[in-house]
């Protein structure tokens, strides 16, 4: 009897342990189960994506923000826009997207598609389009809650350009963010530091700086009252390379009005010549008015008024025209004293000729001055010298000194606008050449 009760006492405690045994390798094959698409199943099973993640909801939801600028696209000036191609990470905490790394074989990281869970509805109100070249985006999901997607966005904004600087211009272009649905009772928006990658360049614009701010506004209800919403300002700098508008507008306007001032008081000839004077104003007044329209097809259509290289063209232009005025009255002036055959004054003689003597006019006054008694004694001096000086052939020396006369106008007119083409130039554009 008691060989058998040890008998059955000893079959029982085999097969406790075969039991024991068993259960543990299913526990251990049901841990070896729990992979990442165990914990996908597990955690979307009862998910619901249309409320917000909280588990109380007087609780305020924070997502995080950090804005980067990827590439600057296109500027257009003329329609008032930019396109800028965003990177977008937002991150918050999901209350329903949590699980122990120990009963999940250590998974701490999964990720899963962005269309099966909540995702904050951030939205850019100032923009004309906003396109997603990446469509299927997918969400990083840690254990704790913590919930990561990168969103990439082609945005089209409204920026409204101040021109008058133009093309040392600087333009700052604002970027409204916010949440279309959620008040700030309910999503609040922590705003990290912005920055721009240095691989993002543009062949015309630098980008000078990418700043936020965060602010609260009141809207109002089609019930009487408001709605309080968080919105993240981003302001966007941009500087304009003027090395383009400065190599092919802005020197050879320079240069265009510099020599066709200096050939307008240039003679054509060594006689002195004029021809082709007026020719050569308006070849360059026409030149202007090219360049001119050149500027202004580039530029949006405001009523701030002329951008900067725009009037520095106009004023190149009307300098032009001026020219061209002076010279024409020199050569008017200069044809008239040679037709009329008129004698200098006196003092263009002196300047201008070593032998030069004073009119008849001038030497009756001069001597009518004097006492009688001398004009009456130097009156058959003055019949002599009178007949002599009808006798002198002085067309030609008169030619001569109205040639040099107007030769040293047209030198000093060419100095002159010269001088006043250097000032412009430099007063226009000082404050951007140091």
């Amino acid at each position: 009897m008691y060989y058998k009760i040890s008998y059955l006492l000893s079959i029982s405690i085999l097969l406790f342990f075969a039991k024991c045994e068993k259960v543990k390798n299913k526990a251990v094959e049901k841990k070896d189960d729990r992979n990442e698409r165990e914990l996908a199943k597990h955690l979307l099973d009862d998910y619901y994506q249309y409320t917000r993640p909280v588990r109380n909801y007087s609780s305020v939801l924070n997502v995080t923000v950090q804005p980067q600028i990827y590439n600057l696209v296109e500027v257009n000036e003329q329609n008032e826009q930019i396109k800028i191609l965003l990177w977008f990470p937002q991150s918050w905490k999901d209350d329903y997207l949590t699980w122990d790394p120990k009963e999940w074989n250590g998974i701490e990281r999964i990720i899963i598609p962005k269309s099966q869970i909540w995702i904050p509805d951030g939205y850019i109100f100032n923009t004309v389009e906003e396109t997603e070249p990446l469509e299927n985006h997918n969400a990083r999901v840690r254990y704790d809650g913590r919930v990561e997607v990168d969103f990439n966005k082609l945005v089209d904004l409204t920026c409204p350009m101040s021109v008058l600087s133009f093309p040392f211009d600087v333009q700052l272009c604002a970027l409204q963010f916010g949440s279309w649905s959620y008040q700030a009772h309910a999503i609040s928006f922590n705003v990290l530091d912005t920055f721009v990658p240095k691989k993002s360049k543009n062949s015309e614009w630098d980008i000078v700086s990418f700043n936020a701010t965060k602010m609260t506004t009141k809207y109002g209800d089609t019930l009487g009252g408001f709605n309080v919403y968080e919105e993240i300002f981003y302001y966007l700098e941009l500087r304009r390379k003027p090395l383009y508008y400065i190599v092919v507008i802005l020197l050879p306007s320079f240069l265009i009005v510099t020599v066709s001032n200096i050939g307008l008081f240039t003679p054509h000839g060594v006689h002195g010549d004029r021809e082709e004077h007026v020719s050569l104003g308006l070849t360059t007044m026409l030149t202007m008015a090219v360049i001119l329209d050149m500027v202004t097809g580039q530029m949006p259509r405001s009523s701030e008024g002329i951008p900067l290289l725009g009037m520095y063209v106009l004023i190149e232009f009307v300098i032009s025209v001026i020219a061209v005025l002076v010279s024409v009255v020199i050569i008017f002036a200069h044809e008239r004293m040679l037709y009329l055959d008129a004698t200098p004054p006196y003092w263009v003689c002196k300047l201008f000729s070593d032998d030069c003597k004073m009119s008849l006019e001038e030497i009756e006054e001069d001597f009518c001055s004097k006492p009688a008694d001398l004009v009456q004694e130097l009156r058959f001096c003055m019949e002599e010298i009178k007949r002599y000086l009808d006798e002198q052939d002085s067309t030609e020396k008169n030619r001569i000194i109205w040639q040099r006369f107007f030769s040293w106008t047209d030198i000093i007119f060419s100095i002159f606008f010269f001088v006043v083409n250097c000032l412009v130039t430099f007063y226009m554009f000082m404050e951007f050449m140091f």
